[in-house]
């Protein structure tokens, strides 16, 4: 990610797309748990507020190697999280 507004944006965007696609299995199936549903979509927005946190405070500053390391491990993170959050739309 080439700046912290740009990242911030990927969050935000990849929420609220998978937020919709579960909205829109909810609307194609009838038979989905409006439970789980309420749950997974709770979950990614805590994600989302949690990363979008996460990004505006970088450890070390004043170091480039730490703020760059800081934010790998934050998108690397974030993915991870993500893909457990695909897993379970997948499962309803």
């Amino acid at each position: 990610m080439s700046s912290r507004r740009k990242l911030k944006q990927t969050i935000k965007f990849v929420s609220s797309e998978l937020i919709t696609d579960i909205y829109f299995r909810c609307l194609m199936s009838k038979d989905i748990d409006n439970k789980k549903v309420d749950d997974l979509v709770v979950d990614i927005m805590a994600l989302n507020r949690e990363f979008v946190l996460r990004s505006n405070r970088p450890d070390g500053k004043e170091n480039p190697t730490i703020v760059k390391a800081y934010f790998r491990k934050l998108f690397s993170d974030w993915q991870l999280e993500m893909d457990k959050i695909i897993k379970r739309i997948e499962g309803l």
